[in-house]
């Protein structure tokens, strides 16, 4: 029960610390902020890390989340870094290296699960579809926005949607599944919404670097750190469930 306590209270201090975080960078990196976030991101590692103590075990699906996790906070600190534009390299390759652990997770915690439904192929025609979708509408929205995006720009950030789409997709089937084996509710809850959390986060902060106009909102910023830190509190929560 204590260590419950304890996993909760990390997770609302996580959310907690959002506001000071993105005030103290509103007008640009800085010492300050860089401490808010980390302590935000080393935060909701605590919160995986609780899980798997509680569980009693360091499954596979364990190791995949967790490492997903040591990802997301290497590329919460490269993007955050403001001495040289490789950190923002670094942080796009952290994240990007994120979500394919978090897609391998789900997919090893869906084939844990197929007692209950049969062995599907890595891409189904609905994901297809899906993430045709999401890319056509992310390029109209890079050209009627007019986001400042070079040449060499375009295939990474196209190729991180394709990613990102692909951890939304396989976190929805382990959570439509696990509901339809009857095993909790909470995978539901916490893989769909914790990664729709994700894309949410991802497609906002493209305004912010992408688009002068958007740089500044200081709106923006909390709507992208406060869906940032749901999602990875809400996805490092089924370590517990799964």
């Amino acid at each position: 029960m204590l260590l419950k306590i304890l996993t909760a209270v990390i997770a609302v201090g996580v959310i907690a610390i959002t506001y000071p975080y993105v005030y103290a960078q509103k007008d640009g990196a800085c010492p300050k902020s860089l401490l808010y976030k980390m302590i935000g991101a080393t935060g909701y590692i605590a919160v995986g890390v609780l899980c798997v103590i509680m569980t009693g075990e360091f499954s596979e699906f364990d190791k995949a989340m967790i490492i997903a996790l040591v990802f997301s906070w290497l590329g919460d600190l490269f993007l955050h870094l403001w001495f040289h534009k490789i950190f923002y390299v670094l942080g796009f390759l952290s994240f990007l290296s994120s979500h394919i652990c978090f897609i391998r997770a789900y997919i090893i915690g869906i084939n844990s699960m197929t007692v209950y439904f049969p062995e599907k192929s890595f891409y189904s025609i609905g994901e297809i579809i899906a993430i045709v979708i999401f890319v056509i509408l992310f390029i109209v929205c890079m050209i009627r926005s007019k986001m400042n995006l070079k040449g060499l720009m375009k295939l990474p950030i196209i190729i991180y949607g394709i990613v990102i789409m692909t951890m939304l997709c396989k976190a929805s089937i382990l959570g439509i599944e696990a509901v339809k084996a009857e095993i909790t509710p909470f995978i539901l809850v916490c893989a769909i919404l914790g990664a729709v959390c994700f894309v949410l986060s991802d497609f906002s902060i493209s305004f912010l670097m992408f688009d002068k106009r958007h740089k500044k909102n200081f709106k923006l910023k909390l709507f992208n750190m406060y869906t940032y830190f749901a999602a990875e509190i809400l996805l490092a929560s089924l370590v517990y469930f799964i």
